[in-house]
């Protein structure tokens, strides 16, 4: 053998090795059509024609005879009805069979075998619908693993290496005793880190009307019903687009304007939820997470601009922008708009309006979910902020009561900090803080919920199986601070110490406010004891 055919077989090689990748590309690109993305069949049909051509250079004509076949086939424009689909998903799998031909069966197998491009997780009690879940994220060509939720997988979160987690993870919520409160899986998940799934999704078997609404950490809300129906195009587009799908409430009664409306929105990757008045949209805002709202003025049962005040005032509806549409003759509602609800209008009919109104609604719903991010995360140290913790306390409280279990609020009162901010500023002050938050995502334990109280108090929500497991829990928070201080480089490291006062409920007034009471007064105690925890309130 010569060195030029070493060199060539080496080659072949190499090229070889890089066919499942090239496998998996195209794999997903046919999952998109499936899933109607419009742009995805010329780069399906791209990919074929590269193959096509490097398959022949490298001495392998089988893989140019299949690729230059599917391509053809692709660039005839065929409707992409089931009979086709299934042309292009055998096309790959004879590439995959032409693969493993040539390098054997051992390096061929793991050529067909290759693990799927995209991974997902279903984290939810065993039963019928989390299979119906795994089916949908299978067929969707993502890989899939699944747990239970317990607290003890929970705890196995953190320790996941960047390449395992999943791109999207779904949360099946089916309303029994068994789930864990989706505020405690839906932070585990979320809490910021190097990496996240690329959507979190929450189905929430609760009765209609009565979903969760926004809960942190989750990019959409979904019934049983509408996953089954919804649930293929949003994975397909998270996966594609690196980011979870925007969704819009689109209220419009005029039929025609909404149907055109939505035919933009849906080319532009977005999710639309249509109704026609504001009695059916009340139910989605409270159990649906949603990224904007799209609102005609002249509703048939409802003032629109007063629809539109109502959504901006309350919660979990408010951060939610309002794009409101009127009648050209309408000048005066816009004006009034302008004024109430501080957001945009546009005028109607909208049959030129596409660019303008795609425009708008990309760039302002991506803001209301930048905005609800924020609303929910405390800016210095990234944890939940006050007003958050304290609603996912009233829904763990309500969780743990159904099914007979425990749940305890510790309140960690970092010592000296007005200390420190009185001798090194508020500056290094600050640093304290955003340290003692990120010891404390290391110490917390599987099942918890981390905020900031106050602003030298911070929170955590767990759930012990007995009042003494807080105890402990504080103690080893505790221990936690004294072994990691402050560096400070070419500087004497600031030490952190911290008291703890804990409330545990059942035990004190079951709801929010009677909790933190509990755990504030412990937490004088304690201070007042020199630091240590103060015992559980039962």
């Amino acid at each position: 053998m010569t060195d030029l055919d070493e060199g060539f077989q080496e080659l072949q090689a190499e090229y070889l090795a890089e066919v499942p990748n090239r496998l998996a590309e195209l794999r997903k690109d046919f999952v998109a059509i499936g899933a109607g993305d419009t742009k995805a069949p010329d780069s399906l049909a791209r990919k074929f024609h590269q193959l096509a051509g490097s398959g022949g250079s490298y001495g392998f004509p089988e893989i140019s005879a299949v690729a230059r076949e599917a391509e053809q086939f692709i660039r005839g424009n065929p409707t992409w009805n089931a009979e086709n689909l299934e042309y292009l998903d055998g096309a790959i799998e004879r590439l995959g069979a032409v693969v493993a031909a040539v390098t054997g069966p051992e390096e061929g197998s793991s050529a067909l075998a290759m693990e799927p491009a995209f991974r997902g997780h279903v984290a939810g009690r065993p039963g019928e619908l989390r299979d119906a879940v795994r089916d949908i994220l299978t067929n969707a060509g993502l890989g899939v693993t699944t747990d239970g939720g317990s607290v003890d997988e929970m705890s196995r979160i953190r320790d996941l290496s960047p390449s395992q987690w999943p791109d999207v993870l779904v949360i099946v919520d089916q309303g029994g005793d068994g789930d864990i409160d989706p505020f405690v899986l839906a932070s585990a998940w979320s809490a910021p880190r190097v990496v996240r799934p690329q959507g979190i999704v929450l189905i929430h078997a609760g009765s209609e009307g009565a979903g969760p609404g926004a809960v942190p950490g989750v990019d959409a809300i979904f019934s049983p019903e509408q996953a089954r129906s919804e649930l293929p195009a949003y994975v397909t587009t998270a996966i594609r687009t690196g980011s979870p799908p925007l969704r819009v409430l689109l209220i419009e009664a005029d039929l025609d304007q909404a149907q055109l409306m939505t035919g933009w929105l849906e080319t532009g990757g977005v999710q639309v939820v249509h109704v026609g008045t504001a009695a059916q949209a009340r139910p989605i805002l409270r159990g649906e997470s949603l990224d904007m709202v799209v609102l005609d003025v002249t509703l048939p049962d409802a003032d629109g601009l007063a629809f539109a005040r109502e959504i901006e005032r309350h919660q979990p509806w408010a951060h939610r922008p309002v794009l409101l549409l009127a009648g050209q003759a309408d000048i005066a509602q816009h004006l009034e708009a302008l004024r109430t609800t501080g957001d945009v209008f546009l005028t109607k009919p909208m049959a030129d309006r596409e660019g303008p109104f795609l425009n708008l609604v990309l760039t302002r719903a991506e803001r209301g979910r930048q905005l609800r991010a924020m609303a929910y995360r405390d800016s210095l140290t990234g944890l939940l902020n006050h007003a958050t913790l304290m609603v996912a306390l009233e829904h763990v409280i309500a969780h743990a009561r159904r099914r007979g279990t425990m749940t305890a609020l510790l309140i960690i009162g970092l010592n000296d900090l007005e200390g420190v901010n009185a001798r090194h500023g508020h500056l290094r002050g600050d640093q304290v803080l955003a340290h003692a938050a990120t010891v404390l995502r290391g110490a917390a334990r599987g099942g918890t919920l981390l905020g900031r109280v106050t602003g030298t108090t911070l929170g955590v929500i767990s759930l012990p199986k007995h009042a003494e497991d807080a105890d402990v829990l504080a103690r080893h928070i505790q221990a936690a601070f004294e072994a990691h201080p402050l560096d400070r480089s070419g500087e004497e490291p600031i030490g952190i110490t911290a008291s703890v006062g804990i409330a545990c409920s059942p035990g004190v007034a079951g709801s929010a406010p009677a909790m933190l009471e509990a755990a504030k007064h412990a937490l004088a105690r304690a201070q007042g004891g020199g630091g240590a925890s103060a015992p559980p309130t039962t």
